[in-house]
């Protein structure tokens, strides 16, 4: 597996200089190290991980999540990409969502964000200087990671301000609300 970090410091816990100053400077977190650790011990068990490299793992308070290079869950079968999950969940505590980076952010957004869909993008410019995505979704009950996690999870790797938004504003949670029947007046 194509890792950030090196694969033998990983196994012992003890972190060469380029490594340790990728940890110190806060490029990779605790929780990085040991979501690469569990892949590497994976690797064994799902040999196409080999062919696969690691982005980044971003906890989003529900769930983890794990970002695999481009292309790397292309060889992978549903029933082994649920076991690969399991397994991680296990190892982190919390569930675990593996999602493919992309090179465009929109279609990142577009791949988490499945099964909601994007009715638009803005662009919003700051009197700072600084820049803000803004994604519309189509329903708010459509998307399954809620917007503050998305908004995390696009910060941790893509480095880039999102916004979050709907067209229509669903009913999240619980039971949907009913209409009213009108009652027949007898005359």
């Amino acid at each position: 597996m194509e890792l950030p970090l090196c694969s033998f410091d990983l196994r012992t816990g003890i972190f060469c200089p380029r490594c340790a100053e990728k940890l110190r400077r806060g490029l990779y977190s605790e929780l990085d190290v040991k979501v690469m650790k569990k892949l590497l011990e994976l690797e064994k068990s799902f040999s196409k991980l080999q062919r696969a490299g690691y982005v980044k793992s971003v906890d989003c308070g529900e769930a983890v999540f794990v970002v695999l290079k481009s292309g790397s869950l292309s060889g992978f079968e549903f029933r082994e990409l649920s076991r690969l999950r399991k397994m991680l969940s296990s190892e982190v505590g919390k569930h675990v969502r593996i999602v493919e980076d992309d090179p465009d952010p929109i279609r990142f957004i577009e791949k988490v964000a499945a099964p909601a869909r994007i009715a638009a993008v803005n662009k919003i410019w700051l009197p700072d200087g600084s820049e803000e995505t803004r994604v519309i979704f189509d329903r708010e009950r459509s998307l399954r990671v809620g917007g503050d996690a998305l908004v995390k999870l696009v910060e941790e790797v893509k480095k880039m301000k999102l916004s979050v938004d709907f067209e229509r504003r669903g009913w999240r949670g619980g039971t949907p609300r009913r209409r009213r029947a009108k009652k027949a007046v007898a005359k």
